[in-house]
């Protein structure tokens, strides 16, 4: 071989030796970034009270992938999950279903807020932080024993593996509020699930929580992001959302089983029937006694303060209700109350995360 084919060889072996270095470190700063923010996530989580924890979620839940996928029942999210965040792992998950109350209201300064009871078997409450590239920072309520995440599932959240599973929050919220003063909430309505197909992209309504909080800033813009999509809700349930914002404006979203069409009815408070429906709407006080007591209290009581909506909260829960939250639309803070314990009240900020 002469002298030149020589040399020839030895650069190429160099530059491909370079390559598959180059390569190499690529592949491990990906890695390193992306088990950074898992790892920071998972160290984030604390616990505030005997079922009360807190998160900052720090990694990239790839919203985008989550609306192409498809996901049309619980099944289908849990898949998507354990794929994107677990690396094909297969979580176990639990019910979803909920006989809730929320409402919206001001203070006498006209500050808007929203107050939401989570009524459902014993479950613990995450506190969950996000703020994506690209979307709005939330805060928002996880029920993670969807998952089969938590102590009564038999994997507490202070175990590793609890922890680790954690990472599957974003997608397991049932209410919250972003930056611009979006909130939305999750409510039952009957058995049946909700599937639609009129051609539109597919969007599950835990899915649909998470594109609302991340893209939406006001009722508006949420209505229009759920008119673009057909719903699902795959888990035995019609559900339908409350949604609010800081400029005043609350409305509940139900779609009609057999059309898929899309009903906005505005409404400073919501339960577990249909407001869109024609007995509603003639018969509004014979649908529900937690629905009466939210809008009997409004009614004469239409300014309320932060303590006060707990109140209302107080007055308008049940003996399972889990949690109890008012969301603070205009400075982007949230109070708890756990279990029925309405004499502590947890308040969380951005910076409390």
């Amino acid at each position: 071989m002469s002298e030149t084919k020589r040399k020839s060889k030895k650069r190429i072996i160099k530059i491909i030796a370079l390559s598959l270095a180059a390569v190499l470190v690529v592949s491990i700063v990906s890695a390193g970034i992306v088990l950074y923010g898992r790892i920071a996530g998972v160290m984030s989580v604390k616990q505030v009270a005997e079922e009360l924890y807190t998160m900052n979620f720090q990694q990239d839940y790839h919203l985008d992938k989550a609306l192409s996928a498809g996901i049309k029942t619980k099944q289908d999210l849990m898949k998507f999950i354990c794929d994107d965040m677990f690396f094909g792992y297969q979580m176990k998950s639990g019910a979803i279903r909920y006989a809730c109350s929320a409402f919206s209201t001001e203070t006498s300064d006209g500050q808007k807020l929203v107050g939401r009871n989570l009524d459902f078997e014993s479950i613990e409450t995450l506190s969950l932080y996000t703020h994506p590239d690209g979307g709005y920072a939330s805060i928002a309520s996880a029920d993670v024993s969807i998952g089969g995440i938590g102590k009564y599932a038999g994997v507490p959240f202070s175990s590793t593996e609890g922890k680790i599973a954690l990472l599957a929050s974003p997608y397991l919220c049932v209410d919250g509020m972003n930056e611009k003063g979006l909130s939305v909430s999750i409510l039952d309505l009957d058995m049946g699930e909700l599937h639609h197909d009129t051609e539109k992209p597919e969007l599950f309504i835990l899915v649909a929580v998470r594109l609302l909080l991340d893209r939406a800033a006001n009722v508006d813009e949420a209505v229009g992001l759920l008119g673009k999509y057909d719903i699902h809700t795959g888990h035995g349930w019609t559900q339908h959302l409350f949604i609010a914002d800081a400029d005043g404006n609350s409305v509940v979203v139900e779609w009609e089983k057999k059309t898929g069409k899309m009903n906005v009815v505005d409404s400073h408070a919501c339960t577990n029937f249909a407001l869109s429906s024609k007995y509603a709407q003639e018969h509004p006080r014979d649908m529900c006694e937690r629905y009466n007591i939210i809008t009997d209290w409004l009614g004469e009581k239409p300014q309320n303060s932060p303590q006060e909506s707990m109140d209302l909260l107080k007055a308008a829960s049940v003996s399972y209700t889990q949690w109890s939250c008012v969301f603070h639309l205009d400075d982007f803070t949230v109070d708890y109350a756990i279990d029925h314990d309405f004499d502590h009240i947890y308040t969380f900020r951005p910076e409390d995360y």
